[in-house]
């Protein structure tokens, strides 16, 4: 991948926009350009306007392209919200030369893939749960093995058709073809899950602005994703509302002075909160910011609880809960999450790429980050791809195109 072939990525989240530019440099990745802007025209992960959402991806990438000064060959961007469901599928083939080849772990995955979905519905993602060779099941990797029969049973990520298309518009108006949109909880657990974390089994928490993404996985497999529409932006609404300031300053004191348990603050801490229009500032103790956040926080992590309970055996769970995006470090996050959850609880950093390093090592840039890191994989397997036919990317395109 040259400088031609720049690979370009836009996080789409409900409170900022994070366009990100990467160039492989002595066969690594590097991070050669990032676009930062205030997201608007978005609600809870979902664009409700077409026309200041394009403006805000376009200027996050100009700034992106501005530092980078390279062509871009590749767009990737990712989509979010409680629209995002997912559904089991199965497929079966017959094995032609009593032996699994790569070709035929494609047409079971398509086969599996020939499901009645709502006509408002459209599949982004397949993964793969298990194949069975005749009667063997549990099987991850079954090229190569001897048998008459191949079975997969997968699970399809799904989101809104009408989304999908909207987020589509939005690049096409700035003369950008997609070349592929993943989950936003996807991307994120590719910037900062381990391996040894996937074997074992692990929980995946992304709190953005306007969403919470829930990853779990075990035995290196991605087994269960929802996404709640609740974020930081309510912890910043309900200080607003509780402290009678400004959704800006709000939002200022929830990073500068916000803890989630009262416990950690002293009695004697006091901030200052401004008054809206010409009200004078009035001071109040910190332990006020506490309660509130605490309140909301232990709301969110149940309402996580509860989403879990649908994913069945948490006893699978065995390397515990991972916590990333823009509100996870707020203090006390980890203690609360480590209570409420019973999961030994850490926070999950993206990892420290060259090039840009110090700027994008935070929580809050996980799925920018993460979405690099997925492009760049795709990219390394796109010739495999299109050797054997249209991705299904390619095919959700044409799928979406033919009902609009």
């Amino acid at each position: 991948m040259g400088k031609e072939e720049a690979i370009l990525v836009v996080d789409i989240g409900t409170t900022k926009i994070c366009a990100l530019i990467g160039e492989e440099r002595e066969g690594k990745l590097w991070v050669t350009g990032m676009g930062v802007v205030p997201s608007k025209g978005l609600k809870k992960g979902i664009i409700i306007n077409i026309e200041e959402a394009t403006l805000s991806i376009k200027s996050a990438i100009e700034k992106a392209k501005g530092q980078a000064k390279v062509n871009v060959k590749s767009v990737y961007t990712s989509i979010a919200g409680s629209h995002i469901k997912t559904v089991s599928g199965m497929g079966v083939v017959a094995l032609k030369e009593k032996q699994v080849t790569s070709l035929e772990v494609q047409e079971v995955l398509e086969s599996a893939q020939a499901i009645e979905l709502p006509p408002d519905r459209t599949i982004l993602h397949v993964i793969p749960q298990e194949f069975i060779v005749d009667q063997h099941r549990g099987i991850l990797h079954p090229v190569g093995m001897t048998g008459m029969r191949l079975e997969a049973h997968v699970q399809f990520i799904t989101a809104n058709r009408s989304v999908l298309q909207n987020l589509i518009r939005c690049f096409e108006k700035l003369n950008l073809e997609i070349e592929g949109i993943v989950f936003q909880g996807i991307a994120s657990a590719e910037a900062v899950l381990t391996p040894e974390e996937k074997e074992l089994g692990v929980v995946l928490i992304d709190f953005g602005g306007g969403t919470t993404d829930i990853i779990c996985f075990w035995d290196n497999v991605l087994r269960f994703v929802s996404s709640i529409p609740v974020g930081g932006e309510l912890l910043t609404n309900d200080l607003a509302i509780g402290l009678r300031t400004s959704r800006t300053e709000a939002e200022r004191l929830k990073i500068q002075s916000g803890v989630c348990l009262k416990e950690l603050v002293q009695d004697e801490e006091i901030v200052e909160v401004p008054g809206i229009g010409n009200r004078p500032s009035k001071k109040l103790s910190r332990k006020v910011l506490a309660e509130i956040l605490e309140l909301r926080v232990r709301e969110l992590l149940e309402l996580v609880e509860a989403e879990l309970s649908n994913f069945g055996d948490k006893m699978k769970i065995t390397s515990g809960l991972v916590l990333t995006g823009g509100s996870a470090l707020i203090p006390g996050l980890i203690y609360l999450a480590d209570q409420i959850l019973d999961l030994p609880t850490r926070i999950g950093y993206p990892p420290k790429l060259p090039g840009l390093t110090e700027e994008i090592y935070h929580p809050q840039y996980a799925t920018a980050v993460g979405l690099l890191l997925y492009a760049y994989s795709a990219l390394e397997t796109e010739a495999e791809v299109k050797s054997k036919g249209k991705s299904l990317w390619e095919r959700i395109k044409e799928l979406i195109k033919s009902k609009f």
